[in-house]
């Protein structure tokens, strides 16, 4: 039986393939982005948000990004609210809590 689901939905530029906290990717799709090493690939269930790091190498990787971080503002973050609300409404799914930030989302 599930009890949970813990559902994270980043934006564009939150947490990169490589970061140095880890990641749970296998790859790194671009070389801007590989120069600063390869997929940092972890098995970790706990978040890695507040793990010691090379905070300067993390954000020299997302200065090297193809386009801009995306940052939602007050309106789409309202979308995505909205939207939450009606998969939750037709799906008939229990959400207890839900969080959704300038760049990622938790549900």
């Amino acid at each position: 039986m599930v009890r949970w689901y813990h559902l994270i939905m980043t934006a564009y530029g939150f947490w990169l393939p490589n970061d140095p906290r880890g990641s749970w990717s296998d790859f790194v799709g671009a070389w801007e982005l590989y120069k600063f090493g390869p997929a940092t690939t972890t098995n970790e269930k706990r978040s890695l948000a507040h793990d010691p790091h090379d905070i300067q190498r993390r954000l020299a990787a997302k200065r090297a990004l193809k386009y801009p971080p995306v940052r939602l503002d007050d309106a789409q973050r309202q979308c995505i609210a909205d939207g939450f609300g009606i998969a939750i409404s037709e799906g008939g799914y229990h959400v207890p809590a839900c969080c959704i930030g300038h760049d990622h989302a938790h549900s």
